[in-house]
């Protein structure tokens, strides 16, 4: 997901996990009984102490382990884990181990979650609905309704076939305007751009053009609470034999599934066809806002914050376990040219005009660094195109012997200063941002977890934004040997990018800290940010 190297420490867990797994085959008297012993004792004295990274590759490598050893794991543990993910106010340490470790497999099996339900967790374990039922918004996938006017767009996108400026015009009509009616606008007391009700068209095109991934979210939803129900009432497994308020075969049928259907290619395919009726529904919103909204408006800032709502309600579609498929999407979204790199880092870091981080994406770095690499690669690709554009639109072949006669030296900068143009201004802007969440915190005396999870994540970010360069830039063709890493750090360095600016945007957020906790780790990460980017 973040396209780092093989041998970066965020993937040597992956050695020690085959290490413990050989050894618990070869002694399998033993190991299985120490490893329960020492993650029971790490669950209990120093999750709350470890970094987010540790954190996260615990609960890969037990996620790991128990996928390859028939998810043998004492029912009592199960127990004991469950309060800290199920029934806990607010989120922990504990409770993001368990939901990590849950995620991990469920994403590792064809059948998702409904593995875990059924060969993993204890029958009638309250995680299952806690983990794998309960929606990004805090609603069920399965109680999810379908609008009329949302069965008519996914009518006319999946079934009729209609021609895509036909929608377009559909989308932008005074006639869908009237049956949407003045839904949702009341609740806007703000009259803010971020409000979902102002970009009602765009979230409705959204829906019924990822339709078929919603429809199959829908259907792993219901097969996994059927399964949780099933296990419930079943006395093989302790349950009492009554099956009242399980869900019917009839209803939760899924034999009507295509297994020959390649969802995402199709998906991919929609996107690309139906790419003009999105941008339209999303310019309609646009000037609907700014017809209404009282004083001078930014018409970047605006739309920034319609393809957010565009993003979210892709991120909602999806089930919070399956990170490989929204990564997809929105890197397809973003080749379409539907979204831009900066708008996703806005929707990563929960970006609604305040510092509010309680809906920052999980693992928001990792979509951060899919933004800069689109971007980068964006920037190079723009720069070849141009050095070989002839104007009209008309690809021939030329002499390119005056091209020969470039200083290659002098191409490879040119090239490194239109990256940095497209880059630079979404690394800004995630310091920024995550130096606003930070100074937002009003901790005294315990460190706020979204607040360490911000700073692992920009610490890693960083790492992964050098990489994208030194691999884009210096390896291969497009810099070959004319650039050195000194060339790349000088330019961050131009364009006020490099540690020591980032680092001052840290500590000039000291002074509008409101705790002495967020103070701390403001003073942390300028450490951090000037190390890496020196």
């Amino acid at each position: 997901g973040c396209s780092m190297p093989s041998s970066s420490p965020i993937n040597q867990h992956l050695y020690l996990s085959r290490v413990l797994l050989e050894l618990t085959k070869l002694k399998p008297s033993l190991m299985p009984q120490a490893i329960v012993l020492a993650t029971s004792d790490m669950f209990q004295d120093f999750l709350p102490s470890l970094t987010p990274s540790a954190r996260d590759n615990l609960g890969k490598w037990l996620a790991f382990h128990l996928a390859n050893t028939e998810y043998q794991w004492p029912k009592a543990y199960w127990d004991h884990w469950t309060p800290y993910a199920a029934t806990a106010v607010g989120r922990n340490s504990r409770g993001e181990f368990i939901r990590v470790a849950l995620h991990s497999m469920a994403a590792s099996s064809s059948e998702g979650a409904v593995t875990v339900v059924e060969e993993c967790l204890p029958p009638g374990s309250m995680l299952v609905p806690a983990v794998f039922l309960n929606h990004q918004e805090g609603a069920t996938v399965a109680e999810e309704e379908t609008t009329n006017m949302e069965k008519d767009m996914i009518n006319r996108l999946w079934s009729t076939s209609e021609d895509p400026d036909t929608i377009r015009q559909y989308i932008i009509s005074d006639e869908l305007s009237e049956s949407h009616g003045d839904s949702g606008i009341m609740e806007n007391v703000d009259n803010s751009m971020f409000h979902p009700s102002v970009w009602w068209r765009a979230r409705l095109a959204t829906r019924a053009l990822f339709y078929p991934v919603k429809r199959e979210s829908l259907r792993m939803a219901r097969v996994t609470e059927k399964a949780w129900k099933a296990r419930s009432n079943s006395p093989a497994d302790g349950g009492d034999g009554d099956n009242e308020g399980a869900v019917t075969d009839g209803s939760m049928d899924d034999s009507e599934v295509d297994e020959t259907e390649d969802l995402f290619a199709d998906v991919s395919d929609a996107i690309s066809r139906f790419k003009p009726v999105l941008l339209a529904a999303l310019a309609r919103d646009a000037d609907a806002y700014d017809s209404i909204a009282s004083g001078k408006i930014d018409d970047d800032q605006l739309l920034l914050a319609g393809e957010v709502a565009i993003l979210r309600e892709t991120g909602n579609i999806l089930p919070n376990w399956d990170l490989v498929t929204r990564g997809a999407l929105v890197e397809c979204l973003m080749k379409n040219k539907i979204v831009s790199p900066m708008s996703v880092v806005r929707w990563a870091l929960a970006e609604n005009g305040d510092d509010s981080a309680a809906k920052i994406q999980a693992h928001w770095w990792k979509y951060a660094s899919l933004a800069f690499l689109h971007a980068l690669r964006q920037a190079c690709s723009s720069f070849e195109a141009s050095k070989t554009d002839l104007g009209g639109g008309i690809g021939m072949i030329i002499d390119d012997s005056q091209n020969a006669d470039e200083d290659p030296a002098e191409t490879a900068v040119l090239r490194l200063d239109e990256a940095l143009k497209s880059t630079v201004p979404i690394l800004r802007y995630v310091t920024e941002r995550v130096c606003q969440i930070l100074a937002a915190s009003s901790s005294e005396k315990k460190i706020p977890l979204e607040g360490a999870d911000v700073v692992e994540g920009m610490k890693r970010l960083l790492r992964a934004i050098l990489f994208h360069f030194y691999s884009i830039i210096l390896g291969g063709t497009i810099g070959g040997s004319v650039l050195t890493a000194s060339n790349i750090q000088k330019g961050f360095a131009s364009m006020d990018a490099d540690g020591e600016k980032l680092a001052a945007l840290c500590l000039d957020a000291v002074g509008t800290c409101k705790g002495e906790q967020g103070k701390k780790l403001l003073r942390s990460l300028s450490l951090t940010v000037e190390k890496i980017m020196l």
